[in-house]
């Protein structure tokens, strides 16, 4: 394991060490120079801000969104015992009614790991894919596995030419927003 996010994959098993080296792959993608902001739907326990934070360890602000006070708090916990509590925004929110709370015009990376239903997944997609950056990065969770509606979410929005494909690994889907 080569980073806390690693650890935390293997001990929480949210996501395994494939997610997590496809998020930072993607992280690791973005310009060096100036601040990015990421936005992140669905807490978990912390391992994919943990993923964000190993791969870009300054000039990033991580946007995570969920229902869940309790997954908001794992997090929090998560970041804070890497150092990284100041770079994190929390948001107790409906992750697809959440752009209205966030307060950019523009994000430079979307990851998505809630519900893994079909049409919660269309609705993110559909509400937060028009503030990503041309080019940017989006990873989406259980893309793979026993959550079909994400694949048809995902293999829909690609047909329509809105998401590039990049890779798959783990249970991850990544990709580009066009």
């Amino acid at each position: 394991m080569s980073c806390p996010a690693h650890a935390l994959a293997v001990s929480r098993r949210f996501l395994d060490w494939e997610d997590v080296d496809l998020i930072r792959e993607l992280v690791a993608s973005l310009p060096l120079g100036p601040h990015v902001h990421i936005v992140d739907l669905g807490a978990g326990s912390g391992t994919t801000a943990l993923s964000v934070f190993a791969a870009r360890p300054h000039r990033v602000t991580l946007w995570t969104v969920d229902l869940d006070p309790i997954a908001l708090n794992w997090a929090e916990a998560a970041v804070t015992n890497i150092g990284r509590r100041r770079a994190w925004r929390p948001l107790c929110a409906d992750s697809a009614a959440a752009t209205a709370l966030y307060d950019l015009d523009r994000i430079d990376m979307l990851l998505i790991d809630t519900s893994h239903e079909y049409e919660q997944t269309v609705a993110e997609l559909e509400a937060w894919l028009p503030l990503v950056r041309l080019g940017a990065p989006v990873w989406l969770h259980d893309y793979r596995g026993p959550y079909p509606g994400v694949k048809r979410a995902v293999d829909e929005t690609v047909e329509a030419g809105l998401l590039r494909p990049h890779s798959t690994r783990g249970l991850g889907w990544g990709g580009w927003g066009t």
